[in-house]
């Protein structure tokens, strides 16, 4: 399934950003892309910033026109390559619209991060493929030290692959929000090795008055700009999931909940806990960047 026209237009305005105001001009960049339709068209849509597949339009044969975009993408200092260990979540083989609302309500009661779908993945699931591909982008950091690192990729997978870089509780997982479509998370190099979340980048939106009936919803809405967070998005406290454990044999805990009445679930991670003072960016679909 592909991206919508609205999605083409966040798209582009997210590789605007990337170019204007996050990477350096001359920098070479590295795309790391999820193999699903909506990703690498997400891609297209975000490096159209730097060259517009429509300059080559006069061009007929259609695999020509690729081929003759990429060339001068790679000429402007883009690389690329699918990881499908960076896929979305994978929810089963067929996806019956009132059977995900279940299993969506059967998660929310059991745990967003260890509930599996019926011939699907968890959360967990995702997790321990997120971290091969981390150790592998790691070594990759090592060999292309000037480079910077975009990865095109699903809400999920960015989550679980900063839970899995700052070393996040599954508590703390589960207060992060998905990334809002083509929103970035940004993290940079700290000169010492590691990796510092700078914060995140969130397209504005802005419904424009339209007197034809026809107009899609997608066609009233434009991007209009974006603004910069510092710190992740946390989900609203009434929703959040938190473990309930013991801390004594005579403990008697609160039970497991998202109830607002949970006092740590009213407040979310210190800034140091989701790693605030990192640089990076991330956006379905989503874009991280790294910045070397």
């Amino acid at each position: 399934m592909g991206i919508t026209e609205l999605g083409w237009r966040q798209a582009k305005k997210a590789g605007q950003i990337l170019r204007e105001r996050v990477i350096a001009s001359g920098e070479p960049v590295h795309f790391i892309v999820s193999p699903y339709a909506r990703t690498v068209e997400t891609f297209h849509g975000i490096v159209s910033a730097w060259c517009d597949p429509e300059e080559f339009s006069h061009i007929k044969d259609r695999d020509k026109r690729i081929r003759h975009w990429y060339s001068r993408l790679l000429e402007m200092g883009l690389t690329w390559h699918e990881d499908p260990r960076i896929r979305e979540q994978d929810f089963g083989n067929y996806q019956v619209p009132e059977k995900i609302k279940q299993y969506k309500r059967e998660r929310h009661r059991f745990g967003p991060f260890f509930y599996r779908f019926p011939h699907g993945e968890s959360a967990s699931d995702v997790f321990d493929r997120v971290s091969t591909f981390l150790d592998s982008l790691w070594r990759s950091f090592d060999l292309n030290r000037s480079r910077n690192y975009v990865l095109v990729t699903h809400g999920i997978s960015i989550r679980v692959l900063l839970a899995r870089y700052f070393r996040y509780s599954i508590d703390q997982f589960s207060m992060l929000a998905n990334p809002r479509n083509c929103e970035m998370v940004i993290l940079g190099h700290d000169g010492a090795g590691k990796l510092q979340l700078m914060g995140r980048c969130e397209l504005k939106l802005e419904e424009k008055e339209s007197d034809d009936d026809d107009d899609d919803e997608d066609g009233r809405v434009e991007v209009v700009g974006y603004d910069f967070h510092r710190r992740l998005r946390i989900l609203p406290s009434h929703v959040i999931q938190r473990l309930s454990v013991r801390i004594s044999p005579d403990d008697v805990p609160p039970p497991s909940s998202s109830s607002i009445e949970n006092p740590s679930a009213q407040q979310p991670p210190s800034e140091e806990a989701l790693g605030e003072g990192s640089k990076t960016v991330s956006s379905t679909n989503s874009t991280s960047t790294y910045s070397r």
